[in-house]
Parts: structure tokens; C-alpha cells; sequence
């Protein structure tokens, strides 16, 4: 009986033996060649030329919540001065009683007090409404914007299949690429599957070649435009997804 106990436990602790140098694989600490998961070549070239076409092409056109931001403060901006000359006009009328002419004076010159305070940036978000309109008129960025999409969808495939490749050839990945997935899930290793695409589709279309950090440094939506707000959405949603992973494992 103890014997027998014993072979048990010598098979178990081989299979784990076992299991754990498989996951060091699949997260990557393999002990192939080096992956160059990075390399823009073969069926990734094209792609990433239609992302970087695509991304000039949107650095005019603003990006949805901008351009309703911006219509919004023009709006108000209008109303101030309807509201400012419908006062004027009572005023210069004539007919208006004194305690009331007293009132009307006072808010026009609050309205003037805004609408100087204002004129400026509503001028500037109306001129980048026109050159908005403009940009978005012309039909080759309109071209590469919807190749751009095309090819954002089709890199992300690219991506799972280098990645496939990779870890089926036991490759050593990149630091980053250990950095930022940690250890392959178990027993469902989708989503950490989904990240790692993610991380390197993104790395791909932007050009990211930290060697280190898998997303480089974080990008900034402040301009408004559709390239960055897209890129720092995307940066957020991936970060919130390692950093998922790295609660799962205990890794912060």
C-alpha cells in the first residue's frame, strides 16, 4: 500500500514537473529561438502601411466627442449673442419701463462681459469645425480610413497567428511580452490569448518597439483628433486587460 502511494506520488510530481515547464513555455520563457514578434515583414508589411496612411489621414478629422464638444460650445456661444441683441432691441425700443430698463442694461452688459470672455475659443472651435468638414469632404482620406479599418481587423488575425506560431515553436518571447501576460491561463486561456493579440496588434499599428514596456509610453487624447483619441482608448482598454491578468496571478 505505501508502496503503491508512493508511485502516485512520484508520477504526480513528474506531471507537474511537467505541466509547469509547459506554461513556462506558453508564457513564454520557451526554449527556442527568439521571437521576433515585433518584425515588420511579410503578409504584416502592407497592414501596417495602410495603419500608418490611415493614421495621417485622421490626424484632421476630430473624433466624435470632440466635434460634439466643440459644436456645443458654438451653440451657446450663438445663443449668448441672440440673447444679448434680443435685450438690446427691448432697450432700444423705447417702451420698456424704467425698473425693467434698469434690469435689461445690467444683463446685457453681463452678456457682454461673457461674450468677450468667450469670442476667442468659440472662434477657434468653429474654425476647427470647418477644417473638420473640410478633411472629412476629401475622398482620399475617407479611402484611408476605411482601409485603415480593413486593415486594423486583418493585423489583429496577423497578430494571433505569429503568436500561434510562436508559442507552438516553443520560442522565447520578448521581455515585454513577459512583462505585461505573465503566465498563460488555466484551464481557459482565452482572454489572456485575447490580450496578447491585443498588445501586439497594437505594438504593430503603432509602431511601439519598447523592449521593455508593452505598450510604450501612453498616448494623449487632448488634441481631439480621431488617430489619438482612438490610439489612447485602445491603450486604456489594453492596460485594464493586463491589468486583470496581473490581479489574476498576484503579479502587482
Amino acid at each position: 500500500m505505501i508502496s503503491h502511494v508512493g508511485q502516485l506520488a512520484a508520477q504526480l510530481e513528474r506531471m507537474t514537473a511537467r505541466l509547469t515547464v509547459l506554461e513556462r513555455r506558453l508564457s513564454g520563457a520557451g526554449d527556442g529561438e527568439p521571437a521576433d514578434l515585433d518584425a515588420v515583414a511579410g503578409d504584416i508589411a502592407p497592414l501596417v502601411e495602410a495603419l500608418r496612411v490611415a493614421w495621417d489621414a485622421e490626424q484632421e478629422l476630430l473624433a466624435d466627442p470632440m466635434r460634439v464638444e466643440l459644436r456645443q460650445l458654438v451653440l451657446e456661444f450663438e445663443g449668448l449673442k441672440a440673447r444679448r441683441d434680443e435685450a438690446r432691441s427691448k432697450l432700444d425700443g423705447g417702451r420698456v419701463p424704467r425698473f425693467e430698463r434698469d434690469a435689461l442694461s445690467h444683463e446685457v452688459r453681463q452678456m457682454e462681459w461673457l461674450i468677450n470672455a468667450n469670442e476667442a475659443s468659440a472662434q477657434r472651435a468653429a474654425e476647427r469645425l470647418v477644417a473638420d468638414e473640410d478633411a472629412t469632404g476629401e475622398q482620399w482620406r475617407t479611402e484611408a480610413v476605411l482601409a485603415g479599418e480593413k486593415a486594423r481587423e486583418e493585423i489583429r488575425d496577423a497578430a494571433a497567428r505569429r503568436i500561434s506560431a510562436a508559442l507552438s515553436q516553443y520560442a522565447r518571447m520578448p521581455v515585454w511580452f513577459r512583462v505585461g501576460l505573465g503566465e498563460i491561463t488555466a484551464p481557459d486561456p482565452s482572454f489572456w490569448l485575447d490580450a496578447a493579440v491585443a498588445v501586439l496588434a497594437y505594438r504593430l499599428e503603432y509602431g511601439v518597439t519598447d523592449a521593455v514596456s508593452p505598450l510604450g509610453a501612453p498616448p494623449s487624447a487632448t488634441s481631439g483628433n480621431e488617430a489619438w483619441v482612438r490610439r489612447a482608448n485602445v491603450y486604456a482598454d489594453i492596460t485594464d486587460r493586463l491589468a486583470t491578468l496581473a490581479a489574476t496571478f498576484h503579479l502587482q
